[in-house]
């Protein structure tokens, strides 16, 4: 166990460098802070038998499972979807609860390893769907890794607490077995591969931002077949479908129905060619359901949302999307979404607010 401990410690250890030195994406913090528990798990259990067992039961086990949640949360913030709190949340205080209650209240090692198992296996599942799900091109190599590694461990973790549960009960979590010798030399092969995949996939992307910038940075105004065909150069449509779904699954548009509505209509009807379905007339009777009578003169609804909606936009770059490469932006007096690159410039002040417009 302290073997362990000390082996994790340098991928740890790697990842915090990669934090504080370069330029990463939303959720690496979350990793690191994960691998930092994950790691404080070890040494607590190793410390059994030196130190109370609140220490190397409870703290120990709530350390795994709050590792459990950032690594899943970290995970959805890379892939650019929204946090759902309380699922993970409620999974991990249940979890400790249930530690402490088969500890303290009816002291049972088989069932406390059901429950670690199981919230882990979860946790691990959770995090391989989010990785292997819809895998762009350009960085599917560390996606598919650390989302394979994480759904192996999940799936492992899951067919040992059924094991445990159905065929062979134990006594100690932490006694000679087989079981539990393989069992920790998987968890140190894990955590090790996954902080590098990590780390691999912050550097993929890195260097795919880096290219779409020299490659395709120009802004691409789209009204006009000849505009959209100049989008599929630029920005591809998935990657502005992708990033439409960023918006308006972020804080900022989370409750407002109505103008996550307005957006996607704008985007889909600018991507497929019709700009003349987003004159003002249409957008009322479309998205703010007006009748027939709806006379954009005398009822000034579209004009009033779509300055909230520019405003809105605005804040989820200022926000949310302050690393995101694709821009969607509305001009004043346009109802015309327009998709680019983020520029080199806008990333400097991005990452540093004190670099000037013209650097």
């Amino acid at each position: 166990m302290i073997i362990a401990a000390l082996v994790i410690v340098i991928p740890t250890g790697t990842s915090a460098l990669v934090w504080r030195s370069r330029r990463i994406y939303p959720g690496f913090g979350r990793w690191t802070v994960g691998n930092l528990l994950d790691t404080l798990c070890l040494v607590f259990l190793s410390l059994r038998g030196i130190v109370p067992d609140w220490i190397t039961i409870v703290l120990a086990n709530a350390a795994a499972l709050g590792a459990g949640v950032l690594f899943f949360q970290g995970s959805r913030k890379f892939r650019g979807l929204r946090l759902l709190w309380w699922p993970e949340c409620l999974i991990g205080a249940l979890g400790v609860a249930a530690i402490i209650y088969f500890r303290y209240v009816t002291d049972s090692a088989s069932d406390r390893a059901i429950v670690w198992s199981v919230a882990l296996g979860i946790f691990g599942v959770a995090c391989g769907i989010t990785f292997l799900t819809d895998l762009p091109a350009g960085r599917r190599l560390g996606l598919t890794l650390t989302g394979t590694l994480f759904m192996l461990a999940g799936l492992v973790q899951l067919f040992r607490g059924f094991y445990t549960y159905m065929y062979e009960p134990q006594a100690d979590l932490l006694g000679p077995s087989a079981l539990n010798q393989l069992l920790l030399l998987g968890v140190v092969l894990v955590m090790v591969g996954r902080t590098f995949g990590f780390i691999l996939m912050a550097g993929e992307r890195l260097l795919q931002d880096a290219q779409q910038l020299v490659h395709g940075s120009a802004p691409a105004a789209i009204g006009s077949p000849a505009g959209a065909h100049a989008l599929g150069r630029t920005v591809p449509d998935a990657e502005v479908r992708r990033q439409l779904q960023r918006i308006i699954e972020s804080d900022v548009f989370r409750r407002s129905a109505r103008m996550e509505r307005f957006l996607s209509l704008a985007v889909e009807r600018t991507l497929i060619g019709e700009p003349e379905k987003l004159k003002e007339y249409a957008l009322g009777r479309d998205v703010f359901n007006r009748d027939e009578d709806y006379d954009p003169r005398m009822d000034s609804i579209v004009r009033v949302e779509a300055q909230r909606l520019r405003r809105k936009v605005r804040e989820y770059y200022e926000s949310y999307g302050r690393d995101d490469l694709v821009i969607v932006e509305f001009h004043s007096g346009s109802y015309v979404p327009l998709f680019r690159y983020r520029e080199f410039d806008e990333i400097s002040r991005a990452k540093d607010p004190r670099v000037s417009s013209t650097h």
